[in-house]
């Protein structure tokens, strides 16, 4: 949760946001898929209500972050170097989202797209933010949403076999997944709209308009 907040912070300074900014982008990306878990399975309070202690750490690292040119490159080469924790807490969060879903009796498929939106929303709140697409929808992108996915149909499965194994199953399958992805480069594969030529726009349908010939 913190490299994620941190993560975006990073993204705040790229954008030249103020502080004001900094700490909501950091905000809803360390908290966004949560709170989207939390609306759709109407959980009160939201579990950042629960535990405020993490706004106020939030908060703390925001204010140096912003105003240290040294806080600032800190963090940078620390989120740099931080794909396993990331990696880590990306399986975390994907099983905490199939738990509550499986506990609220949603069917198992509906857990784990829970689990993703857990692990995955508030990257997506982020760069939406930003007005930008969304990282985890970008082909040639590491491995993010499809490693929370996995993790948590493993944790589904496992929890049926046995469930005290069905953790510690899920985080491996996530973290694995995720760093394969980031190491190798590999992603899912192309489209077929990205090979030239399979996706041609209608003749003339954006043809530029040209007055008519004189007489």
């Amino acid at each position: 949760m913190v490299l994620a907040a941190l993560s975006a912070m990073i993204t705040a300074a790229k954008k030249k946001l103020d502080f004001v900014g900094t700490y909501a982008l950091a905000l809803v990306t360390a908290f966004g898929g949560g709170t989207i878990r939390d609306v759709l399975l109407d959980r009160r309070p939201f579990f950042w209500v629960d535990r405020w202690e993490y706004l106020v750490v939030i908060f703390v690292l925001c204010v140096p972050f912003v105003y240290s040119r040294a806080v600032g490159s800190f963090a940078r080469r620390l989120v740099a170097r931080g794909e396993f924790v990331d990696a880590l807490g990306l399986g975390f969060f994907s099983v905490v989202g199939v738990e509550l879903a499986l506990h609220a009796k949603l069917p198992a498929f509906v857990a784990v797209l829970m689990g993703v939106v857990t692990a995955t929303g508030g990257g997506i709140i982020r760069d939406l933010v930003i007005n930008e697409i969304p990282v985890v929808f970008r082909h040639g992108e590491a491995l993010y949403t499809t490693s929370a996915f996995a993790g948590a149909v493993v944790y589904i499965l496992v929890q049926r076999v046995h469930a005290p194994s069905a953790v510690v199953a899920s985080v491996i399958v996530a973290v694995t997944t995720r760093l394969y992805s980031v190491w190798s480069g590999k992603g899912l594969p192309r489209p077929y709209w990205f090979r030239t030529g399979n996706f041609k726009v209608p003749t003339d349908e954006h043809a530029t308009r040209k007055d008519p010939p004189k007489a």
